[in-house]
């Protein structure tokens, strides 16, 4: 436990700290915002760090180490700025949070994301720069999601499994800490603000009590909560330039585009921004060239590791690059419908295309994930309901129809992704915004009633703090994640292979670079990068 608690502090550090550098120090020298924002936004700019130096260097625990080295240089700095702003109500929410979200790694298991692919692409990153072509060992690894590089680059190798929980902790921590400090010390004008942070805060308290299940739909999640907020935030801050909100918002999308790439459809809100505001030259300031150099890096990353622009789109793929994967790129593309519409388990007499005809395959989808699609409709008319107990209603006044025009958008947008890919648990975001489109659509104003609401919280919080105390408490209080994944025989002893006197294995976990397929058919050469080819 004591690992977890150190491990926790120092991460939450460097979040902050680059945070602090980048959009306090560079990017937005007057942009005021609090320690949370800070953090969040810190753990983002990490993120786009680990990627930038991967091209170079692998994400070991010396670039940990020197981060920390320039994290508490920074402290000491800045230390008072830090502990002024902190009340008592601040310090106790937050100490409430930690507590959570302790028991929350500490109680956490794996999911079986982290055998497929998850832990192959963080144990790659932690111990090679990028390796050209390494889509080959493993077709996956061209998603090359963010939040995996976030988490080589937050770990100590040795722990890296524990690690993985402690990142995912902290998120956790600075949302639910962010929104419950937010909605308990204001008193908002804008009842917008109020009714977006209730509906965030419960779905995360009921919905999300174990880390296990995180992956990286749920952190991508987290950060769209983060992102909707800080949009109805600050898009009527004066002291915000529109250029500047413009780019805020629009980094906050590309990290979360490079999460997953379903959250593309983020992208809706900083075009609505320039509609709206008219900043038609938002290309004319140096803080949209910093945007363009983390997009530009995105893409040379994207053919780096699969020679295509954005995989798994095939038609992204350059021919030319003889380490392409456009053969991957479309049979996921060929795969991805029937499989998450369920034809794998259809029994009648349709072919596939048939099957994908017309709606035929709602019926099957619809058996498979009929139980999990009630669970999140019961979630939803119960964040409803609760808004309602914790609020007295008002006559609404006008609303502004932009905000709807947002929410909405944002909404139909997300419900064809929806349709094209029906994974309830890559969707979370619909339930949402379907929850936020109904009462933005409603003619009524929510004010919250402090005492109620503040009960509400309390008890959520008492249950899903109990559902970890509860895996604890059958886990003995121990937490071994090599012992765990051993008890569920899980751990195997990678493979190694050789392809032109390049080593490589077969596994998840235990060598590097590793993978679950055979290189025999490709070649090797080293020109600065190890590249793997045709």
């Amino acid at each position: 436990m004591a690992s977890v608690f150190v491990h926790f502090f120092l991460f939450l550090i460097i979040a902050y700290s680059n945070g602090y550098v980048f959009f306090k120090l560079i990017l937005f020298k007057n942009l005021e915002i609090n320690f949370f924002e800070i953090s969040i936004l810190g753990l983002i700019i990490t993120g786009f760090v680990s990627q930038f130096i991967n091209f170079f260097f692998p994400l070991n625990d010396l670039l940990v180490y020197l981060n920390l080295f320039i994290s508490f240089a920074l402290l000491i700095m800045v230390r008072k700025k830090i502990f002024s702003n902190f009340n008592k109500t601040e310090l106790l929410i937050m100490s409430a949070m930690l507590i959570l979200c302790m028991t929350h790694i500490y109680g956490s298991g794996f999911s079986d994301d982290l055998t497929h692919y998850h832990g192959g692409q963080i144990i790659n990153s932690d111990n090679f720069k990028y390796i050209i072509g390494i889509n080959f060992l493993h077709y996956h690894y061209g998603l090359g999601s963010i939040w995996l590089s976030l988490h080589s680059y937050l770990n100590f190798n040795a722990t890296f499994l524990q690690d993985i929980h402690v990142v995912n902790g902290i998120v956790l921590f600075l949302i639910l800490s962010y929104f419950i400090t937010e909605i308990i010390k204001n008193n908002y004008y804008n009842k917008n603000l109020y009714k977006i942070l209730s509906i965030f805060i419960i779905f995360i308290l009921i919905k999300y009590t174990r880390l296990k299940e995180f992956g990286l739909d749920r952190p991508a999640t987290l950060i769209f909560f983060f992102l909707i907020y800080i949009f109805f935030k600050f898009k009527e801050n004066s002291t915000l330039r529109s250029n500047y909100f413009f780019i805020l918002i629009s980094i906050i999308c590309l990290f979360l585009t490079e999460i997953k790439l379903f959250f593309l459809f983020s992208f809706l809100i900083p075009i609505l921004i320039i509609i709206e505001k008219k900043i038609y030259n938002f290309y004319s300031n140096t803080q949209f060239l910093f945007l363009f150099f983390l997009g530009f890096c995105f893409i040379v990353k994207n053919i780096f590791v699969s020679g295509c622009l954005i995989y798994p789109l095939y038609f992204t793929c350059i021919d030319t690059i003889p380490w392409n994967s456009k053969e991957a790129a479309l049979w996921i593309y060929d795969e991805m419908g029937p499989h998450t519409k369920g034809f794998p388990l259809y029994t009648g007499q349709l072919t596939q295309s048939e099957f994908l005809h017309n709606l035929n395959w709602v019926k099957t989808w619809f058996a498979i994930v009929s139980e999990e699609l009630l669970t999140y409709l019961v979630i939803s008319l119960s964040i409803i309901i609760l808004l309602f107990i914790s609020s007295k209603l008002e006559k609404k006044e006008k609303e502004n129809s932009y905000n709807r025009i947002i929410i909405l958008c944002l909404f139909f947008f997300n419900l064809f992704i929806f349709y094209k890919m029906p994974v309830i648990r890559y969707h979370h975001t619909l339930f949402i915004l379907f929850i936020l489109s109904f009462i933005f659509l409603i003619n009524i104003n929510f004010v919250k009633k402090k005492n109620i609401f503040n009960l509400i919280i309390i008890i959520l919080f008492a249950i899903n703090f109990s559902k970890n105390l509860e895996r604890i408490y059958k886990n003995n209080f121990y937490n071994d994640p090599i012992q765990h994944l051993k008890e569920i025989n899980w751990y195997q002893e990678p493979t190694q292979k050789k392809l032109n006197g390049f080593s490589y294995y077969n596994g998840w976990i235990g060598g590097s670079p590793i993978g679950n397929m055979s290189l025999d058919k490709y070649k090797h050469k080293n020109l600065f990068y190890d590249i793997i080819y045709k």
